[in-house]
């Protein structure tokens, strides 16, 4: 994971970045340096032989080649912000934080340098003043921290850096764009007014992501499909029912010793005993995934008695003999449904945008049966709805993603996570159209 400094001219970026690099023991890359080298020019004379339009090209291009990096400390250009797309990629795998100064302390720290030419004012202070007025909200939208410069030695700014990040909490998967998971989280810290923030990241190396949590001092993280059977093989410490269940969904960082917990297990249990109790009871759990293995031990613990389907079978047997459930098998087996008590969807079948799409029919559902569908984009699945027709008792999956994001907020931060905020922040997005895209979407 990186830490990419935003901010204008004069605001410490190179400074500040030596200092930081050397203190992680992490390379500090400086982007104007690579647009020169790029362009076997000088930045002044990029823009006087091609114009600003053509250096912001290079700087993209700059942007794709730093953004695949990792581990680094990036000294990033002033004006990197005024192109989505370029923050968009470097906070893929980085932390922005913007270094905030005033004009009058931009100038004093830039004393007469010529070197650079004006973006739009005719002298150097206007320039500078029209500038920071332009990129002022583009900054604030791109920063995951700010840090106040004024008055502050480089070497302070550096530590005030390192402090924050110890209150930084993540999500880590791949895919990640559309999560809910930051949202969530970070109403719940809105609500208490703690100085808490949570960030996506997009990781494909699992290995180097749980070392920069590590190195950087990263409070926890949410991990998601792909890496949660992995990140077990990375973490310090791990959780009895992480071990249980072979998944580690949540980090949490105390003071560089990292513990791997699993907070799906207590998420599916109180959504679903909401709705019933588990003992005696026949459950038929479709799906073989990480989240149908942590209510497959809920279940079994809780006294149910529990048959495991999966469209392939090898996958349902080995889950099956892994909590001593009573039967398992294919779709052709579906019918059990007709003798059970709780059916549980554990696949991504009904999500958005495939909205129309059940793995149950129909006309299995009775009105003795608990539905319980862990897909929770749209609210209502089509599963849901036609369960709701047959006079079934239901339970939305977007309760199970709630509780387990609870669970984790109250592991980070020691406070007890606001619900009631998070949970309005939740089914208003979810009301509102927003929409998670891949199956285990935390």
């Amino acid at each position: 994971m990186n830490i990419v400094l935003i901010g204008m001219r004069g605001s410490g970026k190179t400074t500040v970045g030596k200092i930081l690099a050397r203190r992680l023991g992490r390379e500090l890359v400086e982007m104007d340096e690579l647009i020169s080298r790029r362009a076997g020019l000088a930045i002044a004379e990029i823009v006087e032989k091609y114009g600003w339009e053509k250096f912001r090209d290079i700087e993209e291009q700059v942007t794709d080649e730093v953004a695949g990096r990792d581990n680094i400390v990036n000294a990033s250009g002033g004006g990197v912000v005024t192109r989505e797309k370029n923050i968009a990629k470097l906070k893929k795998n980085g932390v922005a934080v913007w270094l905030k100064a005033g004009v009058n302390t931009l100038l004093e720290r830039l004393g007469k340098d010529s070197k650079r030419p004006l973006l739009v004012g005719k002298t150097q202070r206007g320039d500078m003043e029209m500038t920071l007025r332009q990129r002022k909200a583009l900054y604030q939208k791109a920063a995951d921290l700010a840090v106040d410069t004024e008055d502050k030695t480089p070497e302070e700014v550096a530590e005030a850096i390192i402090k924050s990040l110890k209150k930084i909490c993540c999500l880590i998967g791949d895919p990640i764009e559309h999560s809910l998971s930051p949202l969530i989280h970070n109403a719940g810290y809105q609500a208490l007014g703690i100085n808490y923030i949570y960030v996506p990241f997009q990781v494909k190396d699992i290995k180097r992501a749980i070392e920069g949590i590590r190195g950087l001092g990263i409070r926890g993280a949410s991990i998601t499909m792909p890496h949660k059977a992995r990140a077990i093989e990375y973490v310090d410490e791990i959780d009895r029912l992480a071990l249980e269940t072979g998944a580690v969904n949540t980090i949490v960082n105390n003071d560089g010793i990292l513990i791997g917990y699993n907070t799906d297990y207590h998420g599916a249990l109180k959504a679903l005993e909401e709705a019933t109790s588990l003992e005696g009871k026949r459950a038929v759990l479709v799906g073989s995934g990480g989240a149908a293995t942590a209510i497959a031990l809920g279940l079994k613990r809780g006294g149910a008695k529990l048959v495991i389907l999966n469209r392939t079978k090898e996958k349902a047997k080995r889950l099956a003999e892994m909590f001593d459930a009573e039967d398992s098998g294919g779709m052709e087996k579906l019918d059990e449904i007709s003798s059970a008590d709780i059916l549980i969807n554990a696949t991504p079948v009904g999500m958005w945008p495939k909205t129309n799409e059940s793995l149950i029919p129909k006309s299995l559902l009775h009105n003795r049966l608990t539905v319980f569908d862990t897909v929770y984009n749209p609210k209502e699945t089509r599963l849901l709805s036609e369960a709701r027709e047959r006079g079934c008792a239901i339970v939305y999956g977007y309760k199970m993603f709630l509780y387990q994001a609870a669970i984790q907020f109250e592991l980070f931060t020691g406070r007890q996570a606001p619900l009631a905020a998070m949970e309005s922040a939740l089914t208003q997005a979810l009301e509102g159209g927003r929409h998670a895209t891949h199956f285990d979407r935390r």
